[in-house]
């Protein structure tokens, strides 16, 4: 089937981001800043992968596609596949070198080194022998960022989209079809972003007051609580001192040789029209940080 699309929804991991239809799902995830891989699959048999390996210096591109290629191949004929490949300077990428190959499934892909972030990008879109691969590959490649030109990363996936300062690193993440987490640490300063699904379900049990305190940990003898707006929803805005009772020790020495602050800021949302639960916490750092990073969700 021939078609072309519009690209709607971002995906963002470790710096890397590109846009996609809505109806694409992330698949696979692995890997930190410095290497790693993204892979977005369509309803039927298209498939984005994107792969990236930072670099201290200028690296020869063609031997590092070569290389790949040549793995490629040689993948392809133990399965009896017959493999066929192209590269080319790339005319629409400045600095890359295009390819295409064709096994068992047709190929379209790039190759290039950001001159800035000195970041090696691999990025393919693959399909079955009647997918208009070229077409679709050129209008989701166009997209593809491997740094962020704010110093602000992009973490977008399953229903959540958020930008962090660069400096945060993700250091946990849990995904599942309803709920997703992440939590992310600079120095002693941490943030931790949450989804949950079916938000109608959770609400007939909860309040989202109640809702807001439970998973997150607060002690209700030290936190207050109060009313206020995220993304355009009614929001409760919680301050205090969350239990965490594995990394206590670590946080009273912060506290107490460092002068650290102990204070957490969160702010926890229901957006009706996405039918799911948001929760952006911020720990030892100030509270305008929440307000920075609640500012960059995209809800709905």
């Amino acid at each position: 089937m021939k078609h072309g699309l519009a690209p709607t929804q971002i995906v963002g991991w470790q710096g890397v981001s590109l846009q996609v239809p809505p109806d694409w799902s992330v698949t696979g995830f692995q890997g930190d800043a410095k290497e790693g891989y993204l892979r977005i699959d369509s309803p039927g048999s298209l498939v984005a992968e994107v792969r990236w390996a930072q670099a201290r210096k200028a690296v020869n591109i063609r031997k590092r596609l070569d290389d790949y290629l040549n793995l490629v191949e040689r993948q392809a004929k133990k399965r009896k596949v017959v493999f066929t490949g192209r590269i080319k300077p790339s005319e629409d990428w400045e600095g890359a070198l295009e390819f295409n190959y064709r096994a068992d499934r047709k190929v379209r892909g790039l190759i290039r080194q950001c001159p800035d972030c000195r970041r090696v990008v691999i990025a393919q879109v693959s399909g079955d022998k009647d997918d208009a691969v070229a077409n679709i590959a050129y209008q989701i490649l166009n997209t593809l960022q491997d740094h962020s030109s704010d110093g602000w990363w992009t973490w977008a996936l399953l229903g959540l989209v958020v930008r962090l300062p660069e400096r945060f690193a993700l250091v946990k993440s849990q995904v599942m079809s309803g709920y997703l987490s992440l939590q992310f640490r600079w120095g002693y300063r941490e943030v931790t972003v949450e989804r949950w699904g079916l938000a109608d379900v959770t609400l007939k049990r909860w309040t989202l007051e109640d809702w807001a305190l439970q998973p997150a940990g607060w002690k209700r003898a030290r936190v207050e609580r109060a009313q206020g707006q995220a993304r355009g929803h009614p929001a409760v805005m919680l301050s205090g001192v969350r239990t965490a009772p594995v990394v206590w020790l670590r946080r009273k020495l912060e506290r107490v040789l460092l002068r650290r602050p102990e204070l957490a800021h969160g702010a926890v949302w229901h957006c009706e029209p996405g039918n799911r639960i948001y929760s952006v916490r911020v720990e030892r750092t100030g509270e305008q940080m929440l307000h920075d990073i609640v500012d960059t969700v995209v809800c709905h």
